[in-house]
């Protein structure tokens, strides 16, 4: 009777991990596919004859699943001259840890939905056509280490909320139209920044002095602002603060 039983309950296990398994997987193939019918033009037919229902989604050009699970963990479209929208079914990927989708024509807006991607550790969507705001959402995205942004047509004031990420090793949102100004204690809580990337928008006011509290910061960069005067922060010497930047000696 106990081996009956043992017996029974690990077939109902099996079942039930099965059945979620199964879910999770058809969910993550959703979003893929929902994020392929935003696609406009795909010069190189790369997704409209890849992406195919007819064979499993770990095998689709750009895509890495993990190993144990099968779900999406990776998704790299950099340089494919991919044009459209993102669509807001991308939130579903739970799993994913790396959106790459650089040097193409995406526009629009940035979905809210992305600030449901808890494991992301990587965003990379630089040299596209995407408009409107920064969502506050991605201030959700607690093990963000590069946030790059840079080269799009973004406007509004970069949330404040993001710059609390303690994971953030990089911060790139260079060539935009952002505006509005940098948080007073912009590096408390980055510990770990090693780049910063703003130049070429329209941030304003003054550079805050708690930049120098950024320790590991190797890389700055926030010319062609509209930042008030020159200033000294830490081992920065910034000249004409609107135009240039300088290491102290």
């Amino acid at each position: 009777m106990g081996k009956n039983v043992i017996f029974t309950l690990l077939t109902i296990l099996y079942v039930f991990i099965y059945v979620v398994t199964s879910i999770n997987s058809s969910t993550d193939e959703y979003a893929l596919l929902a994020f392929k019918y935003q696609i406009t033009s795909d010069p190189n037919k790369i997704l409209s004859k890849n992406w195919s229902q007819g064979t499993s989604f770990c095998n689709w050009i750009g895509i890495t699943c993990g190993t144990r699970h099968q779900r999406v963990r990776g998704l790299n479209l950099a340089n494919m001259g991919l044009g459209g929208t993102i669509a807001k079914e991308i939130g579903g990927l739970s799993f994913l840890r790396s959106l790459v989708i650089s040097n193409n024509n995406f526009r629009g807006f940035i979905p809210d939905e992305m600030g449901k991607l808890s494991q992301l550790r990587e965003i990379e969507m630089q040299y596209n056509e995407l408009n409107g705001s920064i969502p506050t959402s991605l201030r959700f995205l607690e093990n963000l280490q590069k946030l790059n942004l840079s080269h799009n047509m973004l406007i509004g004031e970069i949330p404040h909320r993001i710059l609390n990420l303690s994971s953030l090793v990089e911060i790139s949102f260079g060539n935009n139209s952002l505006s509005g100004s940098l948080p007073t204690d912009i590096c408390y809580n980055l510990p770990k920044l090693e780049t910063l990337r703003i130049s070429v928008n329209q941030i304003s006011g003054n550079i805050p002095p708690s930049l120098g509290r950024c320790n590991n910061l190797k890389l700055l960069s926030l010319s062609y602002n509209n930042f008030a005067r020159k200033h000294s922060i830490g081992n920065w010497e910034l000249v004409k603060a609107s135009k240039s930047l300088s290491r102290k000696k």
